[in-house]
């Protein structure tokens, strides 16, 4: 069997996209069970005003920065002179500039991990079935 004037970039583009659709939506439903799972302290603090990094924002606390830091992120950048991957990445982030301490609280207290683990099945299904 031959197949004549078959357009595989076109046939590509639409598996890409429907990839990438699956993929965000897998990645949703992880974001959503790490932020469910992610501890929220009690204490807040305002900023240091004095030693060594007074004045620095990082140093302020707030209850629930490290569960509002949970994002997902498309990455299609060519940052290493070199693409990534063919079509890009989704990737689930917690953490950032003023939620610094997020793998500190990853190692005492897991909550990504277990989110993971609880949420494989759904992930597989959604990347499976759609």
């Amino acid at each position: 069997m031959r197949v004549e004037g078959w357009n595989w970039k076109e046939a590509d583009e639409m598996v890409a996209k429907a990839t990438r659709t699956r993929q965000l939506k897998a990645a949703k439903v992880l974001a959503a069970e790490v932020r469910r799972r992610c501890p929220v302290g009690t204490v807040s603090r305002p900023m240091y005003r004095r030693g060594r990094f007074a004045g620095q924002p990082w140093t302020k606390h707030d209850a629930g920065t490290l569960k509002r830091s949970v994002r997902v992120v498309e990455r299609d950048d060519e940052k290493f002179g070199f693409k990534l991957a063919q079509y890009g990445e989704v990737r689930v982030y917690c953490g950032h500039y003023m939620a610094w301490y997020a793998q500190i609280v990853e190692y005492y207290k897991p909550f990504m991990r277990p989110a993971v683990a609880s949420t494989m099945q759904r992930i597989k299904d959604i990347l499976e079935n759609g």
